[in-house]
């Protein structure tokens, strides 16, 4: 007998679905929230889609794709009771991830986190905060020297600054965030060193969430619209088979370029959307929109590339053109 295991990707993919406008991330919540809601067993990356399908812009459906990523990476946000929203604080300016000054010290019967991280989203009080930090005493460098901790963003010694004006995803600003003397329990750890187990992987993890996420979004605008059946088709498959590497294990060479080569696809698609919004009947607005937050996309371009460079040595091949091998070549 044939087991097959329920997926309801395609259908999801398929379905009739509102999209409201939602100029503001307060009015975009609701939606993102009801979406989690009705696919709490679904696996991360489905229930990321379900929202994304509903966005009626990119911010939307970039932030259910990284919400989704998170979800993946740290399984706790949606394990008991309702999704909760989170942010990743690892990123310190003008410093490497391997090289950052955030540091976690042990005090009595806890621990204190003091430093600054150039990034977090801005806006939402209730934010968990997924914190990189050096442990003081650890090693210098490599596995156990950094950690990663959660934080509520609105807790004692936490203090997220104000949202930063920008050209791309005005609707989703993010801020700095500061920690001082921040207490940690030693329950607030997430197992695992730091970067290696958790920050590293995690840059896959969104570019498959966030691409596919943006395909979720653009197959709305497209099936609203009568985009060629053709693209419709591509752009279904391209998030099935992203959905199939989100269930690979991020840190294998092989999962790394296989990914690379999924994600490609997805990018030829996203260009080819970009004629496509001409088919629209409501005019000038959703498109201009577009092509103001596409840029998004294209962060990180150098840093997929090396880890692309990096996969193929791992499994024992020479990239013969290292300039042009990456996720979206």
């Amino acid at each position: 007998m044939d087991h097959q295991v329920p997926n309801p990707l395609p259908d999801l993919l398929l379905a009739r679905l509102e999209r409201p406008a939602c100029e503001t991330v307060t009015r975009w919540l609701p939606r993102w929230r009801s979406a989690m809601d009705d696919h709490a067993q679904a696996d991360p990356f489905t229930a990321a889609i379900a929202a994304a399908r509903q966005a009626d812009r990119m911010a939307w459906a970039f932030f259910s794709g990284y919400q989704g990523a998170l979800q993946a990476a740290f399984p706790a946000l949606r394990a008991q009771g309702p999704v909760r929203l989170a942010s990743l604080c690892a990123n310190e300016a003008g410093r490497k991830l391997t090289e950052i000054d955030t540091t976690l010290r042990e005090q009595g019967d806890a621990w204190r986190l003091d430093g600054r991280k150039s990034w977090v989203l801005a806006g939402l009080g209730d934010l968990e905060l997924q914190v990189l930090a050096r442990v003081a005493g650890g090693p210098p460098r490599g596995p156990g020297s950094l950690a990663i901790v959660r934080v509520p963003g609105g807790g004692t010694g936490v203090a997220i600054g104000p949202a930063r004006p920008q050209a791309v995803l005005p609707e989703l600003p993010h801020a700095e965030v500061a920690f001082a003397q921040v207490r940690i329990e030693r329950a607030q750890w997430v197992e695992g060193d730091g970067y290696a187990d958790h920050v590293r992987p995690f840059r896959l993890r969104e570019d498959l969430f966030v691409s596919g996420c943006t395909l979720a979004f653009l197959l709305s605008q497209a099936h609203a619209d009568g985009w060629p059946m053709p693209w419709r088709q591509r752009c279904m498959g391209a998030i099935v088979a992203l959905h199939e590497c989100t269930r690979l294990a991020p840190t294998e060479a092989a999962t790394e370029l296989v990914a690379a080569g999924v994600l490609a696809l997805a990018g030829d698609l996203i260009e080819q959307a970009g004629p496509l919004w001409a088919l629209d009947p409501a005019g000038a607005p959703g498109a201009e929109r577009w092509r103001r937050d596409q840029p998004i996309l294209a962060l990180g371009k150098e840093a997929r590339r090396q880890r692309v460079v990096s996969a193929w040595a791992k499994a024992g091949w020479a990239a013969a053109d290292p300039g042009r091998v990456g996720s979206g070549e």
